[in-house]
């Protein structure tokens, strides 16, 4: 029983892992690169640029764009990165660091409120 309590607990350590803080670097489709830290936590993540924008990589299109809140969460706005459009994101973001924190946080006590409501097991 103790072995179980144990492997649940290293489990559920390492799902709640913060995300790498280091620098990376991607490639975008059109050759231009885009350094970002990655941010966030398991409720919520994205990546930053070293000017504070707020952006996701987009699956769709293969590369990294500019992040919107929508629906209660983090989205690819569909405005890929580059350095044509990096001076007008740094002074017109599309998102602030505090607005994406706020969902953060907003996504974290939704979560912890419905562990309090699941049945506990006997």
């Amino acid at each position: 029983m103790k072995t179980l309590i144990l492997i649940a607990l290293f489990t559920q350590l390492l799902l709640a892992a913060p995300a790498f803080q280091g620098k990376r670097t991607f490639t975008q489709p059109n050759g231009e690169t885009v350094t970002y830290r990655l941010q966030g936590d398991e409720h919520l993540h994205w990546f930053e640029s070293e000017s504070g924008e707020v952006m996701l990589y987009s699956k769709k299109n293969k590369r990294i764009e500019s992040a919107i809140i929508k629906e209660n969460t983090l989205k690819a706005s569909g405005q890929a990165i580059s350095n044509a459009n990096r001076s007008a994101a740094q002074n017109n973001p599309s998102i602030s660091k505090e607005a994406v924190l706020e969902l953060q946080q907003k996504r974290r006590v939704k979560h912890l409120s419905k562990m309090k409501r699941a049945p506990k097991a006997h």
